[in-house]
């Protein structure tokens, strides 16, 4: 399934279709971008013909291409029409209005649900890959490792050629069809940024991305503080959470957007935490998302120059052996297991990534002292050994604490009477009660009341 990075190399086989003269040319007549969609459209979330002949007949200009989590956004802006002013961001979150209503199509029996006349001054292309979606371009198509190595264009499967006003064209493919294509019209006014007037942006988290670059280029001044709108930031946000980390980093809704299974895979890996893990301290969650900008900023980086990922990374061998029992080898030659973790199948070095459990973030705390100890060789400091100390203490002022009275059965008295009870206390010795042995031991069956009281007057 393609993730972050490979959703990213897609867009920037898509940038080159990308109208570069701006408003200049938007004013002039002519023609637009070209939808072609070889037969048969797909029947679920994909525009109908009816919706791609008037984006062909609106004389629409592709303007710039989106990318948040693996969501792809086109912007098409209709030639003639006064640009509006925006806000490009690769990735990253935009500013969301509440009261900008806009309706999304998801299948082509959705067309009522879009009031389109081909006069909108822009609309938004948004494209989703599934499970096997690529773009492809006549230079450039990219391979994935769920589908053969055909490097033909257009690909099998092809659904939708999108050919620029500048003569270049990409393909969008999807064997599988799990992928989608959506149209939305952007009703928003012409000072809203793009980012915050797109439908399929607004349900995701923030970008994987642009959250780990953001955290880091601010880590030295702000130490993980929140961003300027007062939200809490990406490692505030993996702290202390019951749920595993594995799963809560493949939840496109939770934390960050963008991460599938082999980029959870390889960031655990880097940073020797158990898939599983839950409840981590603030120096885990550091740690993850420094890898998390590591593995997404190099894998984007090959992937666009052509290369291949570093020969360390343990994505060669989850590839490679695909669960083979234990028999996998990382790089530095420790045995990888596969496990289910997050719903999927996980690659780990049981070596390296253990579980610790843990119930609160306290315990989390304590765990994170002793391996920044372990790790620097220092001794416990002097306020370590009082609280150590002191633990004694407070189980003693417990015992202390538990000395009120306690009814007990005590048995039959001397006379022949019925069972009888008495209140002693906690600790007090049996040659205090006056009473036989046997009758200072406690029964647990029998708790009925004594109706004499006047036994031991």
């Amino acid at each position: 399934m393609p993730e972050l990075p490979e959703v990213e190399h897609f867009r920037q086989i898509l940038l080159p279709l990308v109208d570069c003269k701006g408003s200049e040319n938007r004013s002039k007549k002519g023609s637009g971008i070209l939808l072609e969609c070889p037969p048969p459209l797909p029947t679920k979330r994909f525009p109908s013909q009816e919706v791609i002949e008037l984006i062909n007949r609106g004389c629409y200009v592709m303007t710039d291409v989106l990318r948040k989590g693996k969501v792809l956004c086109v912007i098409l802006e209709k030639r003639g029409a006064s640009p509006s002013a925006t806000k490009t961001n690769q990735g990253g979150q935009g500013t969301r209005k509440t009261n900008t209503k806009l309706q999304s199509k998801k299948s082509s029996d959705d067309d009522a649900m879009i009031p389109m006349t081909g006069n909108e001054p822009t609309l938004y292309l948004s494209l989703h890959m599934g499970m096997t979606g690529r773009i492809s371009s006549p230079n450039n198509v990219p391979g994935l490792e769920s589908l053969s190595g055909d490097d033909a264009y257009p690909p099998p499967h092809t659904h939708m050629i999108l050919k620029g006003s500048n003569g270049k064209e990409a393909a969008f493919s999807d064997p599988r069809r799990f992928g989608s294509v959506l149209v939305d019209v952007c009703r928003s006014s012409g000072d809203v940024a793009y980012e915050g007037s797109i439908p399929t942006f607004e349900d995701i988290a923030h970008d994987a991305l642009a959250a780990s670059i953001a955290y880091c280029a601010t880590e030295k001044t702000s130490k993980g503080a929140g961003s300027d709108m007062g939200q809490p930031s990406i490692v505030e946000q993996l702290i202390n959470r019951r749920k595993g980390i594995k799963g809560l980093l493949l939840d496109q809704r939770a934390v960050v957007s963008g991460v599938g299974n082999w980029v959870a895979d390889e960031v655990l890996y880097r940073a020797c935490i158990h898939p599983d893990q839950s409840f981590l301290n603030m120096m885990e969650a550091e740690k993850i998302v420094k890898e998390l900008h590591h593995v997404l900023s190099m894998a984007v980086t090959c992937l666009v120059n052509g290369d291949g990922f570093p020969s360390e990374w343990l994505f060669h061998r989850r590839w490679r052996n695909g669960g083979g029992g234990g028999h996998a080898k990382d790089f530095y030659g420790k045995t990888i297991t596969f496990i289910q973790s997050g719903g999927r199948s996980t690659a780990l070095v049981p070596s390296a990534q253990k579980h610790m459990s843990r119930k609160s973030l306290g315990q989390a705390k304590k765990s994170s002292i002793t391996a920044s100890e372990k790790s620097s060789g220092k001794k416990k400091c002097p306020d370590d050994e009082q609280v150590s100390k002191a633990r004694p203490k407070q189980k003693a002022k417990k015992r202390a604490a538990n000395t009120a009275t306690k009814p007990i059965t005590v048995g039959k008295a001397a006379n022949g009477s019925s069972i009888s009870s008495i209140s002693v206390a906690r600790g007090q010795k049996r040659k205090d009660l006056a009473l036989p042995r046997s009758h200072t031991q406690p029964t647990r069956r029998s708790k009925r009341r004594v109706k004499n009281t006047d036994f031991y007057a």
